[in-house]
């Protein structure tokens, strides 16, 4: 599943980037997003958080790497994340999560259709 590992290190990169173009793409059109903050269940508003990178990361670093298959098409993944963050733009935190994310495939194409993140 070397496919879904590379894919998330991508979407890492692409939310340290702000890269809200390549979320587009990666996030199914029924997403959701549960974190520290709350729940988000708006495509429009999730897309908008990544485009805006109010808390930029500057270092995601993934590390115990689960794959479980639950159908052909649909799987979920998880790992710790390691995480530089820079709060209010100059006061870089270390911090750490559990990243999981349940991927559905769409077209041949694997799709984020629940992400969450939860402290380590």
């Amino acid at each position: 599943m070397d496919e879904i590992i590379e894919l998330t290190e991508r979407a890492w990169e692409a939310n340290r980037n702000g890269d809200a173009a390549f979320y587009d793409d990666y996030l199914d059109e029924e997403v959701l997003s549960v974190s520290q903050w709350g729940v988000v269940s708006d495509r429009a508003a999730i897309l908008k958080g990544f485009a805006e990178n109010q808390n930029p990361y500057t270092r995601t670093d993934q590390s115990g790497h689960r794959i479980v298959r639950l159908t052909d098409d649909s799987l979920v993944h998880t790992s710790l994340v390691e995480i530089d963050v820079l709060v209010g733009g100059a006061d870089k935190q270390t911090v750490r999560y559990h990243a999981t994310t349940t991927m559905v495939r769409r077209d041949g194409a694997w799709k984020a259709r629940v992400f969450q993140i939860t402290p380590a």
